[in-house]
């Protein structure tokens, strides 16, 4: 049983991280949770927003699971950022995988190579990465960063409550370490 539930709740996560291809709600930016003020500045920006529900059409039964996720694209010129924001609703969590992993769901990122570590920033999980973004090569970092843990009456923990992931790609030259932490310092979610 419960290799079965995690297997659902890997295919939830990989539906959700998917971001805009599989958000069906395109809604003004202003009517997330999620915020990230340099996109008030961006050449266009685009904001999606979804209730995922597995296992019934409630999303409050003992056997649902359930997600909000709230998705940011903005352009800002000189690079492109992608947010994903995922707050699990009563009864279902989420694996916590390495940032390198969550890129994998990103489709507009192509020939993703030179995956490499990054020192963490806050509770961020940081990877130095190049890519094409919409047939353009770019010069990138991902992230993630994990909400809290869900705690059994036994005090063990089964994974996270929620995640922030995503990744900005510039398009000439590599970010800095003071642009990724101005990056990172404005996400607020």
């Amino acid at each position: 049983m419960r290799k079965m539930f995690c297997a659902v709740l890997a295919a939830l996560a990989i539906m959700i991280a998917a971001g805009p291809s599989r958000a069906d709600d395109k809604v003004d930016c202003h009517r997330l949770d999620l915020t990230f003020p340099p996109a008030d500045k961006a050449d266009w920006t685009e904001c999606y927003s979804r209730h995922y529900t597995e296992g019934g059409t409630s999303g409050e039964g003992a056997e649902d699971m359930s997600a909000d996720i709230e998705v940011l694209i903005a352009d800002i010129g000189t690079h492109v950022v992608h947010l994903t924001s995922v707050v699990a609703g009563a009864n279902t969590y989420f694996d916590k995988v390495p940032v390198s992993q969550k890129l994998k769901n990103y489709d507009e990122l192509e020939k993703v190579k030179d995956v490499e570590p990054e020192p963490s920033f806050g509770r961020y999980q940081i990877v130095r990465f190049q890519a094409l973004l919409w047939n353009t090569p770019t010069e990138c970092f991902g992230f993630v960063k994990y909400r809290g843990a869900s705690i059994t009456a036994g005090g063990s923990a089964y994974g996270a409550r929620g995640y922030v992931s995503g990744y900005d790609c510039w398009r000439n030259g590599a970010p800095d370490r003071a642009q990724i932490e101005v990056t990172l310092d404005a996400i607020n979610d």
